[in-house]
């Protein structure tokens, strides 16, 4: 059965910048610090840490840019994910649960409950497997789970409701 965490694997966001102003913006690349993911014949379990978010930086051309945020910018990102998106409520229980899952030699597919308090909805995933290493990417639509996507200067700079999720964990079959 295997067990997998941040010491063996990474799970990151991915969030995008919309509205008039932004140019003024940034995409931005998160990474969970505390989560595990525990894969077991046709079930998986995760649980994933809401207040261990990291802020890796801003995503320019498709890459990490180095010097686009300083340490005061990365302060009050994360300060306002947590008054504005979270409004005040970190989770660091957020739940997924998969129990029909199918394994094959380049994929795991399946569909499984992911609980982000306090919305709770089934999500379609697929990991591809490649060069030892399993990669899965999600979509999720914020409002589903009655997060309110971050917004300033009166809506003229937001973050699009659409999030990208990216974990990838070693896998060997």
């Amino acid at each position: 059965m295997p067990v997998f965490d941040a010491s063996s694997g990474t799970c990151e966001i991915f969030t995008y910048k919309a509205g008039l102003l932004s140019a003024v913006g940034h995409d931005l690349l998160f990474r969970v610090k505390r989560w595990s993911l525990t894969v077991e014949d046709d079930h998986i379990e995760g649980t994933f840490d809401g207040t261990s978010f990291e802020v890796v930086g801003a995503i320019k051309d498709g890459r990490v840019a180095p010097g686009a945020l300083s340490a005061k910018d990365e302060r009050d990102i994360l300060a306002n994910i947590d008054k504005h998106v979270f409004k005040g409520f970190r989770p660091r229980d957020i739940r997924f649960e998969a129990d029909d899952v199918d394994v094959d030699d380049d994929c795991i597919e399946g569909t499984g409950t992911l609980a982000i308090p306090p919305g709770r909805h089934d999500v379609r995933f697929e990991a591809h497997i490649e060069g030892g290493k399993a990669t899965c990417r999600l979509t999720l639509h914020q409002p589903d789970w009655g997060i309110t996507p971050f917004k300033a200067l009166m809506g003229t700079l937001k973050i699009k409701p659409d999030i990208k999720v990216r974990i990838t964990v070693p896998w060997d079959g």
